[in-house]
């Protein structure tokens, strides 16, 4: 176990070396609605995100993403979205994100759009059985990542679109829990 902590502190210290020579500070990171360094590490080591230089030298993180747009219709009519409404860090602190898509999912290596979306919602959502969902194209944006203050990051986003039936609507909305935070989703009615 003390191997392990001292594995990820070598992980931790050898990253922000890294930023820092690239000119990315890491002050900022943890505070607020940021992410900290430990967050980027382990989606490192998992393969959904990883870093590299852009053709101007610039270092980036690069990250590709399954999204769906998630709809219920109910059996009097009614059609509902589903939206991420906040995502509460295990420290208190509160942010809420505009992804524009309900789930968003971080795709593996090795792993195709199609089961990363299915992965995403089973997880976020905890919703079982076969998943109705078509596939409606693909997106690509460069921003300032949200999540890490002054590392660029580039997008490639799989847009899906995704419809639940009556055994996996529930009305109330979802809950994802993780080690560091929790993520709620409600639905709006449309």
């Amino acid at each position: 176990m003390a191997d392990l902590q001292l594995d990820m502190e070598i992980a931790i210290n050898i990253l922000r070396q890294r930023l820092e020579s690239a000119g990315i500070s890491t002050a900022d990171w943890g505070k607020g609605t940021a992410k900290t360094l430990l967050h980027l590490v382990e989606e490192m080591e998992v393969g959904e995100t990883f870093l590299e230089k852009s053709a101007d030298g610039q270092l980036l993180r690069y990250v590709v993403v399954a999204a769906a747009d998630i709809y219920y219709d109910s059996p009097n009519g009614e059609c509902y979205r589903l939206k991420e409404d906040r995502q509460v860090f295990k420290d208190g602190r509160e942010r809420k994100r505009n992804l524009g898509r309900a789930v968003s999912e971080k795709i593996k290596l090795a792993e195709i759009p199609a089961e990363a979306v299915i992965r995403g919602i089973q997880e976020e959502l905890g919703i079982a059985g076969a998943i109705n969902w078509v596939e409606e194209g693909t997106t690509e944006e460069t921003i300032d990542s949200p999540s890490y203050p002054g590392l660029t990051s580039r997008y490639v986003s799989h847009q899906f679109r995704v419809q639940l039936n009556d055994e996996q609507f529930k009305p109330e909305g979802y809950m994802e829990s993780q080690a560091n935070m929790t993520t709620y989703f409600l639905w709006e009615k449309l």
